[in-house]
Order: C-alpha cells, then structure tokens, then sequence
C-alpha cells in the first residue's frame, strides 16, 4: 500500500512514496520511500529508505521490531534469505516460551551501528550485530515502567494489507 508508485522497464525498478507499507507473511516493513529492484521479473531487492521500521506480530500486545537509518531486504526465489539494517539500529525482540506458542518469556532491547538477519524457509535463523552491541534483557513481568515495548514511529496497520481476494 502506498500513495504514489512509479514503475519505469527501463530500470526494473518500482518506487513507492508517501509512507508506502509492505508485508510478507506475519511481517509489515515500513518507510518514508521504496525501491523494490527486480531481474527477470523477479524482486531481487528492496531499498527501504528514511524510516525504515519492520514489525513482526507476536499477539496484539507484542511485536518483534527493528529500525535504522537505511535498511535492504535480499530476495531469492521470490523469498527474502537477508535483511540489512544500518545506521543506529534498534530492536526490540519478544522471546516466547516456545515456537508453538504466543506466551511471551521475555523482553530483549539491542542498540548497535548495523545488522543482517538471515532468514531460511521463512523463519530468522541468525542475527548478526557489528561492534560491540549491549543486549538489554527483561523477563517480561519485570520490565521497568520507563522502557517502551514499541520503537518510536511504530504502527501496526492490518487494516491496510489487502486480503488475497483483493490482488
């Protein structure tokens, strides 16, 4: 979803402004702008520009976030395998007591200067932070009244994505 969009088969490449919102799976990524580049007709990458913010939905009240200065998801197979985030980086990330379930465990909150998430088969496999990186974490009946559960510009808008009857 997005107010503007300019496709161009010059450059393979589709730019979408004003705030535009994607989502893949339970995931929705966020950005002042896009650039989503394509090769052979398949998306290759996605340049989230000025904001960007991606959330992953846990239940209502927790999601899994990250968000920096400049952020680039890497496509193979119609699949993102890698997301780059740099330029102070947060993430707030909820642990649950399983991966069957939606109970929340606790709380972890990381600062750095750059990441890359490595996805496989649609589920994080690995993290890695650059520099030295200080992990914050809660059990979530002790998080502290000071320490927010959401990152500043964080909105969850499922009234925006279109449902599949829609595309």
């Amino acid at each position: 979803a997005c107010d503007s969009m300019v496709v161009l088969n010059t450059d393979s490449i589709i730019r979408l402004y004003q705030r535009p919102v994607l989502w893949n799976e339970k995931n929705q990524m966020v950005s002042d702008s896009m650039a989503i580049y394509t090769r052979e007709q398949k998306i290759d990458k996605i340049h989230f520009m000025g904001n960007p913010l991606m959330g992953g939905e846990i239940d209502t009240m927790y999601y899994n976030q990250v968000k920096g200065k400049d952020m680039t998801a890497y496509f193979a197979d119609g699949a993102v395998y890698r997301n780059d985030v740099d330029g102070n980086v947060q993430t707030i990330y909820f642990n649950r007591e399983d991966e069957k379930t939606t109970v929340v465990t606790e709380m972890i909150y990381l600062e750095g200067a750059s990441a890359s998430f490595y996805i496989e088969e649609r589920e994080l496999v690995g993290v890695t932070y650059r520099n030295n990186v200080p992990i914050t974490m809660y059990p979530i009946d002790q998080i502290p009244p000071d320490q927010p559960m959401r990152l500043p510009n964080f909105k969850w808008t499922p009234e925006l994505r279109p449902s599949q009857q829609d595309v």
